[in-house]
């Protein structure tokens, strides 16, 4: 096994060690999960220190001046964490350390196990048809839920000793809006009594945005991995949309300026039309239908609008253009006016853009909602978990298509915003000087 063998065991132990820590301080004490983390942290430490120490004195080049220093400074490290080990027993609960400092041993154990289970004939029948060993490990892991659930330390009992709690799940669910189920709903009231549950609740709209980010950064990685002549499916798909993208882009801007913003207003045009989408997938969640993720969209918008106004039209153009851009007597004098309303309407372009975008997915969302609800109340059994399927398929595909037309309509106010702040004169002849591609 090797040494090859601590690297798993302490990648095993970190994981580990991390959802246990986790899972009893959101269900037991915040210093038992500590205490729990404090010990396993202690452990890997001992064992890197060890596996450094062995391979020091193990080396063709022990004798050297570099190989006595890293063992000399093993044997130090080893020193010091023991006086902390013992500085720890006396902080902390002694049972809880010692079930830390176990980890890594209960998984070198485990793997020893498993090692020898592969290797019979058992494991090998089990797992030649792959939906026998599927079943396996999922009446595995219901097993491991009910063991779990069945310990006296169990938040179930814990559930009686917070009245307020209660109060305010209740009042918290009030003040909800009437929506479909989403993982973040079933976590809270599975878990209600978890610290991190509350903390995901809290921000499920901006985990729900990042998880959107981390899966289109994703799938364009994938994409352009491996990029062929003949491309894949996947490859296709992305290299047809940003090739649509790019030319309505550079159709509006001009192909001087166009090719420069195509990256922002092609990711912002795929972002929200993947954040309106997402909602309509089963336990799934929408994070346009916030006001809060469409005000961020739409001051980005503007900050970067500005931005290009001042990078490409220089601080005294840029004033200019907010005083209307005045060429002759009578447009100066009418600058008092003009300077005002233009500030108005540049603050007034954040605001339509998040309000518009955030109503019509938020009301997208309502209609399911209600279609659904009316499709359950028009069965004669009030019990079962699902009605007729109203929503299907009229309403579902207006969604679909209000999704795709308002991210449409937010990239293009977007590309016309700052198409506005380009210089004017270049602009209106580029496409007699530069032909378009």
């Amino acid at each position: 096994m090797g040494l090859e063998f601590l690297v798993r065991v302490r990648n095993t132990t970190l994981w580990l060690a991390g959802v246990g820590a986790l899972l009893v301080a959101s269900y037991l004490s915040p210093r038992l999960g500590l205490a729990l983390a404090a010990g396993a942290a202690w452990s890997l430490v001992n064992l890197s220190l060890i596996e450094r120490l062995i391979t020091a004195l193990t080396s063709r080049e022990r004798v050297t001046f570099a190989c006595r220093n890293r063992a000399a400074l093993a044997i130090a490290g080893l020193v010091v964490l023991f006086a902390s080990g013992a500085a720890l027993l006396a902080l902390l609960p002694a049972p809880w350390l010692m079930a830390g400092f176990g980890v890594p041993l209960v998984v070198m154990v485990s793997k020893a196990v498993s090692a020898l289970l592969l290797m019979t004939g058992a494991w090998a029948r089990l797992t030649k048809s792959p939906w026998r060993a599927a079943l396996v490990a999922i009446a595995i892991g219901g097993l491991a839920w009910l063991a779990v659930s069945a310990l006296p330390g169990h938040p179930s009992a814990a559930l009686h000793a917070a009245p307020p709690a209660h109060a305010s799940a209740a009042t918290h669910e009030e003040q909800k809006a009437p929506g479909f189920p989403t993982v973040v709903t079933l976590l809270e009231a599975t878990m209600p009594h978890a610290g991190w549950v509350a903390w995901v609740v809290k921000d499920e709209v901006l985990l729900f945005s990042m998880l959107i980010a981390l899966l289109l950064c994703v799938a364009a990685y994938f994409a352009s991995r491996n990029a062929k002549m003949i491309p894949g499916p996947l490859q296709n798909v992305v290299e047809t949309l940003v090739e649509k993208l790019y030319d309505f882009i550079v159709g509006i801007l001009g192909p001087r300026y166009g090719p420069r913003y195509v990256p922002f207003l092609g990711t912002l045009f795929i972002y929200i039309l993947a954040m309106n989408l997402f909602g309509l997938i089963p336990f799934m969640h929408s994070p346009t239908a916030s006001l809060n993720v469409t005000v961020a969209l739409a001051l980005t918008v503007f900050v970067y609008v500005q931005y290009t106004g001042l990078r490409e039209l220089g601080v005294p153009g840029y004033f200019h253009h907010l005083l209307g851009s005045p060429r002759d007597v009578t447009s100066w004098l009418l600058t008092p006016l003009m300077l005002p309303i233009h500030i108005l309407g540049e603050l007034a372009k954040p605001i339509s853009l998040s309000c518009r975008l955030f109503g019509n997915v938020f009301g997208e969302d309502m209609l399911l909602v209600a279609f659904a609800t009316l499709g359950v109340m028009c069965l004669p059994v009030k019990q079962l978990p699902f009605g007729l399927p109203l929503q299907f398929p009229l309403f579902l595909g207006l969604a679909i298509f209000s999704s795709v037309l308002q991210a449409l309509v937010f990239t293009v106010l977007s590309t016309v915003y700052i198409l506005l702040m380009l210089p004017h004169e270049e602009h209106g002849h580029e496409g007699e000087a530069h032909p378009a591609h």
